[in-house]
């Protein structure tokens, strides 16, 4: 079975070289590329059959050192670097090896054999998805308990998570936490509102009641939400 992985980068050209040398490897599969490392964290999360990642260093948001930092347990990383300086760092942190761009393809094989060698050591009955997501506000990065939230909201220029507790804000995007919310226990109800289907406390036509919180159902999702809550 092919390994699977993500490629983490903010540079479209070094994601385009590197998705080109997985094609070329019969026992890699692309699970899928990023250029927002929160979002990869997320989907790492969300993901446990991913097992590699192709990781740059200096990128907004979060540094490819906090990913480390913060990555699941059992996950392999080969970092993609421009830089050399970050090295002694990334190998701190348990990275499987060091490629510095330009990427010969020859080194990028050599790296990947290192992976697939240890694999086997390290195989272990696929971990549950997590029952948790990173979120970035301005100052720091939350841990946030998906049985916490209530909803999810795109505002303007933000995107609000609702919890049992308090409002979290992020310049995420809707899409992203809509990619990483697992199904079974989020749905999209309008253009703008993503919920907890297990935190529905009543509905009445096209208004969901959560406690004290009201959210529309939008036309286009009606159909599918009452479905889902079996309202008939």
């Amino acid at each position: 079975m092919a390994l699977q992985c993500i490629v983490v980068d903010d540079e479209p050209l070094a994601v385009q070289v590197i998705t080109e040398f997985i094609r070329k490897m019969p026992e890699l599969s692309l699970a899928g590329t990023f250029n927002n490392p929160l979002e990869a964290l997320t989907f790492l999360q969300q993901h446990p059959e991913v097992k590699l990642v192709f990781l740059d260093i200096q990128m907004p948001e979060l540094t490819g050192v906090e990913f480390m930092q913060l990555r699941r347990s059992g996950t392999d990383v080969i970092i993609v670097s421009a830089y050399d300086e970050y090295a002694i760092e990334g190998f701190r942190y348990d990275a499987v090896d060091y490629l510095l761009k330009p990427v010969p393809f020859g080194n990028f094989v050599k790296a990947v054999q290192k992976v697939t060698q240890r694999q086997p050591a390290m195989a272990a009955p696929a971990a549950p998805p997590a029952d948790y997501i990173f979120i970035r506000t301005d100052k720091r990065i939350i841990r946030v308990n998906l049985n916490e939230i209530l909803y999810v909201e795109a505002l303007r220029n933000y995107v609000a998570i609702q919890t049992v507790s308090q409002k979290i804000l992020t310049l995420q995007n809707l899409r992203s936490f809509e990619e990483a919310l697992p199904p079974q226990q989020f749905i999209r109800v309008h253009k703008s509102f993503i919920i907890a289907i297990s935190k529905v406390d009543s509905v009445e036509k096209q208004r969901i009641f959560m406690g004290p919180h009201l959210v529309p159902v939008g036309d286009t999702y009606m159909r599918q939400f009452y479905e889902t809550m079996k309202l008939g």
